[in-house]
């Protein structure tokens, strides 16, 4: 008769254990959906243009592996995916809640008619039925936007000083800049020496119009040493409408 092997059924448990360990997990992944259902989507965040119900749609098809299963990088993904999307933090909530919290991006400039430039410099798609009024247009290629935000830094001060807003900032890609204000004043800057140019005008132009009568209607910068200026005459009148 053998000898009996006290310690040959608990090795044999072990191993089964061991084999039964993933398929036990496959089954919890399987039904963890039902086991534990998220139940609540909480979106919060200082936001305008996107709702929650949006936010909520993204989320949903990443929720089906329940609580204890939840791709939180893939949530995050989805919601950063969206035009307007900025900052966004994901996390759960025992028992039943995954928490949104985003930021909207910050707008600094159209871009042509179709984009926008946030306030990092970065070009994204926007919404056609969103209106933005009140910020400027940049007319750039979208190479040159770096460029374009280099001048927009350069001008802003001064027009402020100047207490002009503006409008349109161009910039060819032969680097020649010029502007519109919404006053409806054009200011050439052109090809080169932007910040001497530019300084110019913001020490000179309170001096000029000290002296003058009127609005500048035109600004051209490209001199030397100075500037020229067209003064708007208050006497004109506009011509009669053509026949429609």
């Amino acid at each position: 008769m053998s000898a009996r092997k006290p310690w040959l059924l608990p090795v044999l448990l072990l191993a089964m254990a061991a084999l039964a360990l993933p398929l036990v997990g496959m089954m919890l992944a399987r039904d963890s959906s039902a086991l534990a259902p998220v139940r609540w989507i909480e979106v919060t965040g200082p936001f305008e243009r996107i709702t929650a119900e949006q936010v909520r749609t993204a989320v949903a098809p990443a929720l089906r592996g329940g609580f204890f299963f939840l791709p939180l990088d893939e949530i995050r993904d989805r919601v950063s995916a969206m035009n307007w999307a900025d900052r966004v933090e994901v996390r759960k909530r025992w028992p039943d809640t995954v928490e949104v919290r985003l930021s909207e991006r910050r707008v600094l400039a159209r871009l042509g008619r179709e984009r926008l430039i946030d306030r990092d410099g970065r070009v994204f798609d926007a919404d056609s039925h969103v209106p933005m009024g009140g910020i400027p247009r940049f007319e750039v290629s979208e190479q040159r936007v770096e460029d374009a935000l280099a001048l927009y830094e350069l001008v802003r001060p001064g027009l402020e000083s100047l207490g002009l807003e503006l409008a349109r900032l161009s910039l060819s890609e032969r680097g020649g800049a010029a502007l519109t204000t919404a006053e409806g004043l054009e200011i050439v800057i052109g090809r080169s020496a932007h910040q001497q140019r530019w300084a110019r005008l913001v020490h000179g132009l309170p001096l000029l119009r000290l002296q003058q009568d009127g609005d500048p209607e035109r600004i051209d910068l490209r001199y030397t040493n100075g500037f020229a200026v067209r003064w708007h005459d208050p006497n004109a009148t506009a011509a009669p409408p053509g026949d429609a």
